[in-house]
């Protein structure tokens, strides 16, 4: 797949560079699952997934060793960091290049 590879160079290059390849592939992040708390009862981070956005509807993307290791490049930690990186991505000047 050209995209987990073009991802995974980016990684290498820093969020901006994988930022720049999430628009060229119109790929952006999304909350799959709010867990509300641990065992311990303290609140847990939302878990993300990866998806294309394209006319015909939207796939997921990334196995999970690469969606985790875009999450802690991209610091992605809530769903406010989630709707801010998605609004990041969809007006880069690569979006959909």
């Amino acid at each position: 797949m050209a995209i987990k590879q073009a991802l995974t160079d980016a990684m290498d290059d820093g969020r901006e560079a994988v930022v720049r390849v999430l628009a060229e592939h119109r790929v952006v992040p999304v909350v799959v699952e709010r867990q509300s708390s641990n065992l311990l009862g303290r609140s847990q981070r939302p878990d993300f997934a990866f998806e294309t956005q394209a006319d015909e509807g939207s796939e997921r993307l990334t196995d999970r060793q690469t969606r985790s290791m875009l999450i802690d490049t991209l610091e992605l930690a809530s769903e406010d960091d989630c709707e801010r990186l998605r609004e990041e991505i969809e007006s880069h000047d690569s979006w959909g290049g």
